[in-house]
């Protein structure tokens, strides 16, 4: 059984959640333009290397 969240938990990511939420828009996705469109305003894309918005 996974242990109990605190509040602190609620606002972490972790690498594998983003990439998993990532796998999940994509291949929901109508095409291409739609995935980026998704990634964006989930914040899961981010400018030029920078770390995605929801790892910030």
């Amino acid at each position: 059984m996974p242990a109990q969240r605190t509040a602190a938990d609620v606002y972490g990511v972790t690498d594998e959640q983003v990439h998993r939420a990532r796998i999940a828009v994509a291949r929901n996705s109508l095409d291409s333009d739609d995935c980026r469109e998704l990634l964006d305003m989930l914040g899961l894309i981010g400018e030029g290397g920078d770390p995605p918005p929801v790892r910030r």
